[in-house]
C-alpha cells in the first residue's frame, strides 16, 4: 500500500504546470507576416511546455508563454514562425512586434 501511495504522489508532480496568460499577454495578438511589415520588429521569442496533461494543453501553454514574453518586451503582436509538438511537449518560436 505504501508503494501505491508514493507512486500516486509522484504522479502529481510529473506533469508540468501550464502557463496562464498575464493581463499584458492577453492583449498580444497573432498577426500575419504581411501585417507585421507595418510594425517594429522587437526580436525572436520562444515558449515551450513539456509533459503536461495533453498535447493540446502543452501547445496552448507554449503559446501563452510566447504572448507573455512579447508583452514583457513591450510588444503587442507576434508572427508564429515554428511550432513543433509531439507526445513529450511543444516548442513555439515567434517574432515579436510592436504594431500601431
Amino acid at each position: 500500500m505504501r508503494k501505491v501511495t508514493v507512486f500516486a504522489a509522484c504522479l502529481l508532480f510529473i506533469p508540468a504546470c501550464s502557463t496562464d496568460l498575464s493581463s499584458q499577454g492577453f492583449t498580444v495578438r497573432q498577426v500575419s507576416l504581411a501585417a507585421a511589415e507595418k510594425c517594429l520588429f522587437l526580436g525572436p521569442v520562444a515558449g515551450s511546455e513539456y509533459f503536461g496533461w495533453s498535447i493540446a494543453g502543452d501547445a496552448q501553454s507554449a503559446l501563452n508563454k510566447v504572448r507573455n514574453t512579447v508583452a514583457q518586451r513591450g510588444g503587442n503582436a507576434f508572427v508564429l514562425t515554428q511550432t513543433v509538438s509531439d507526445i513529450d511537449g511543444t516548442v513555439s518560436h515567434a517574432d515579436a512586434y510592436k504594431c500601431p
